[in-house]
């Protein structure tokens, strides 16, 4: 092997991977911020017309268009200002690798952990500035230390800790820094307070990433797009996307899902609804410390009590995401706002470890 792949391959190694979600036979997911309001079998009518009408024989044209039709539909925007990917990671890793090279990436802790892993792998420097006990961003430290980067990640709402930064936090950000790159990641915005698409036509630096994965329930399609200005949308469409980036199937998937859109946001006021519930009684255990979530999960600290927590729901057949201790925060634990069954039985399980 020569010198400079077997050197480049041992410094990969020394990267921490970024780990999926561990499937655990019989368990109740609530580790991956899936959506399980949305009923199975709505899902399964939507496959099962996407199958009929999908020659896998033939590869997909006009069925892109389809797919930009309804996502201009949905989003408020001109299909010009859209792009599509192999769900918002795959964007992700696009535009790292593409822009990312030789420059530095200003982003707060703790957020979406594939983003600095992809910013590692591509040898991307990264500056990062820690919440604040109560998970805020500290806005001019922000502000001071972003100046010196050339590359913005705004996480919005954030994951994992899940809450929204104010609209005209963000929009200073923006307005602050227009010689940069500003990516908005907004997987979760459904379940937030508001969007930033309305802004978009405004600025050449701004690129908002979203997935179908979250409140459309399609996590397993791989499905995402972007909003930009006219010109970075139609080069990411014509250059740097693959001509295909999506199969027959997930495009017929995703444009059928976006025609129910008023069923979807009535699961997200369900799920909404359903995160203020958990979120009230959790408050009200001791020993442990929840931050209030604009997402569809909560973020809470455990303390002493983490390993305790996770035993009890293991045993009780839960899967949560565990991250320990991250940024100053102690016994760190995300927990995906599922059915009012998976949330009762969450909170009676919580409850005997505390």
């Amino acid at each position: 092997m020569t010198n400079w792949l077997s050197d480049r391959l041992d410094k990969i190694c020394k990267l921490d991977a970024y780990v999926k979600p561990e499937r655990i036979k019989d368990s109740i997911k609530l580790d991956a911020n899936e959506n399980f309001a949305l009923d199975s079998k709505f899902i399964s009518k939507i496959a099962l017309h996407a199958i009929k009408q999908t020659d896998l024989r033939e590869y997909p044209l006009e069925q892109f268009e389809d797919l930009y039709r309804q996502l201009s539909n949905y989003s408020g925007v001109d299909k010009k200002y859209l792009g599509i990917g192999s769900g918002s990671d795959q964007i992700i890793e696009l535009i790292l690798s593409i822009f990312g090279r030789n420059q530095q990436a200003s982003i707060f802790t703790p957020t979406f952990s594939y983003f600095i892993n992809r910013c590692e792998l591509h040898d991307i420097a990264l500056d990062r500035v820690p919440l604040t006990r109560d998970a805020e961003l500290p806005k001019l430290e922000f502000l001071k230390r972003a100046a010196r980067s050339d590359i913005i990640y705004i996480c919005s709402p954030n994951n994992p800790t899940g809450n929204q930064f104010g609209e005209k936090l963000v929009l200073e950000i923006i307005d602050t820094f227009k010689d940069k790159l500003i990516l908005i990641d907004e997987a979760y915005v459904e379940f937030g307070n508001y969007n930033l698409a309305p802004h978009i036509a405004k600025y050449d630096n701004v690129v908002i990433l979203r997935t179908l994965s979250k409140a459309f329930g399609l996590a397993g399609a791989r499905i995402g797009y972007l909003i930009a200005n006219e010109k970075f949308a139609e080069i990411f469409r014509t250059t740097i996307q693959s001509p295909y980036p999506l199969n027959s199937f997930s495009l017929a998937v995703a444009t059928l899902a976006l025609s129910y859109e008023r069923y979807v946001r009535q699961t997200v006021e369900l799920i909404k609804r359903e995160r203020k519930r958990v979120f009230d009684e959790l408050f009200e255990m001791n020993g442990i410390k929840v931050f209030r979530s604009d997402a569809n999960f909560i973020f809470l600290e455990s303390y002493d009590s983490y390993g305790r927590i996770l035993s009890v729901l293991k045993k009780e057949g839960l899967s949560v995401k565990a991250f320990g201790d991250i940024d100053g925060h102690r016994g760190c634990i995300r927990v995906t706002i599922g059915t009012s069954e998976m949330n009762d039985k969450f909170l009676k399980s919580i409850s005997k470890a505390i």
